[in-house]
């Protein structure tokens, strides 16, 4: 478990130790990203409730046969009279049902957004999180290097006195512990970087997190065919589908009704008008529409078979990575450290100041960081490839 230490202020503060799904939920409740989508999903959903509903009718008052030049002439005529009347388009065929199911795949096209959002978070916070537990382990092993160093540069000065060590090997180890700690700044600024960019997507502070570094092969097959954004596209294809069919629906025009009451002078008695109004469909603009619906339904399903065998070969080439360095983590893990841990000790064993020099011990010992160093830089490899592996897969490899 290791402590990190956020010094900017953060929406929300986690003072006990926090797992990565703990992060992850958290970060979902908290994301102003996906606050907004899951708005637009609620008025996808209205849209939804209203798409059946008919068009408002309207309303019509006025008066005719007014005469220009004569306005006191008002009521004088048969014809002159006040009107109020009303008229309603009345849909035809099953067209509100086509567009309740466009409203319904528009809204499942913005769910399917917020589930690839999410899953593009959840894979960001889980690199996140293991680069700096392994960047602050590695800090922990540069520590160690640079006393190492020290303790190498304290020993030639005390040589160098008796003439078993050269002024150009002390100016040596002076420089090689000043580009340690250029190395060490460098790996710091990461870190502090890691921790601001975390906090930018979760929006928590965090005191720890509790996360174990383990690492294993994956021979299983990635699969990837429910992945939100296949189903996004998808639902993009069936509602490019349904635009082409609402526009072949209005082939068959709606109607409007209207009616009319006119009120008259006394002298003359009242009555009501009705009329029926149907578009004539004769210039075919409908069906321009539809092919334009139709081209792009099949530009999106190409568009889907494309992102299907990118995802394909990118899945691969991930899970290849993750395995590579999973084998590269155990043969430095499993033979070269062992290795240089029985040269420490044989150093150890029969060193003397007369055969063997002291500094071989502190230069074995800081080959031995190194190659610990470059075992954390293999498993950096692989949380980099099982980060990707959670958003292609849909599911990572948990």
């Amino acid at each position: 478990m290791l402590k990190i230490i956020l010094t900017s202020s953060l929406t929300l503060s986690l003072l006990s130790a926090i797992s990565i799904d703990e992060l992850v939920n958290s970060t979902f409740e908290n994301s102003y990203d996906l606050k907004s989508v899951e708005k637009s999903i609620e008025v996808a959903n209205h849209q939804i409730s209203i798409a059946k509903k008919w068009q408002n009718p309207i309303l019509s008052m006025g008066i005719n046969d007014l005469w220009i030049n004569d306005f006191s002439s008002r009521n004088k005529e048969a014809m002159q009279a006040s009107f109020i009347g009303i008229s309603q388009v009345i849909p035809t065929g099953d067209k509100l049902e086509i567009k309740e199911k466009i409203a319904s795949k528009e809204k499942n096209i913005k769910f399917y957004d917020f589930e690839d959002k999410k899953l593009e978070l959840e894979s960001k916070i889980n690199e996140l999180v293991y680069n700096i537990l392994l960047a602050e382990e590695k800090y922990r092993l540069l520590e160690k290097f640079e006393k190492n160093l020290e303790k190498l540069e304290s020993l030639y000065g005390s040589l160098y006195k008796y003439q078993k060590a050269t002024q150009n090997e002390i100016i040596n180890s002076q420089i090689s512990t000043v580009e340690l700690k250029i190395q060490k700044q460098n790996l710091k600024n990461l870190i502090d970087n890691s921790y601001l960019k975390l906090e930018q997507i979760t929006y928590t502070k965090i005191d720890k997190i509790d996360e174990k570094l383990e690492i294993k092969k994956v021979d299983l097959l990635i699969e990837n065919s429910s992945h939100p954004k296949f189903k996004s596209l998808e639902e993009n294809s069936s509602k490019q589908q349904s635009i082409a069919e609402l526009e072949r629906a209005k082939k068959i025009p709606d109607v409007q009704v209207s009616l009319a009451y006119f009120q008259r002078d006394d002298k003359f008695t009242d009555y009501v008008n009705m009329a029926v109004s149907i578009p004539l469909p004769i210039y075919d603009t409908e069906n321009v529409t539809r092919v334009q619906a139709k081209m792009s339904a099949n530009e999106t399903n190409d568009k889907l078979e494309q992102l299907k065998h990118n995802f394909d070969i990118q899945s691969k080439i991930l899970k290849n990575n993750l395995n590579n360095a999973y084998e590269n983590y155990n043969l430095i893990g499993q033979k070269i450290i062992p290795l240089k841990e029985k040269i420490q000790k044989n150093i150890e064993t029969f060193n003397t100041f007369d055969d063997v020099k002291p500094q071989e011990s502190i230069k074995n010992l800081n080959e031995l960081i190194t190659y610990q160093i470059k075992a954390i830089d293999e498993q950096q490899k692989y949380y980099e490839a099982y980060s990707g592996l959670i958003y292609y897969s849909n599911k990572g490899i948990k």
